[in-house]
């Protein structure tokens, strides 16, 4: 279920996918709230695309940094 919630982040789920993840949800309180923190880190990186640079002190290319921080504007349009 974790990976079929992060997957749906990126691309929308089939119908079949979406009311299996309904039911699974009617017994299983942690995949839900799972999916409510990954809303709000979607949301709320959505909103601040110009500090990716700064959330961590590992080294990354300075190319990868330019291409999350421009697929996160797209996002903002």
């Amino acid at each position: 279920m974790v990976r079929i919630l992060s997957q749906s982040m990126d691309e929308p789920m089939p119908l079949m996918m979406r009311i299996k993840k309904r039911l699974h949800f009617l017994i299983c309180c942690w995949c839900q709230r799972y999916e409510e923190q990954l809303r709000y880190i979607h949301e709320t990186a959505r909103h601040f695309p110009e500090h990716a640079d700064e959330a961590s002190n590992v080294p990354f290319p300075p190319d990868a940094k330019e291409r999350i921080k421009e697929k996160l504007a797209e996002q903002i349009r």
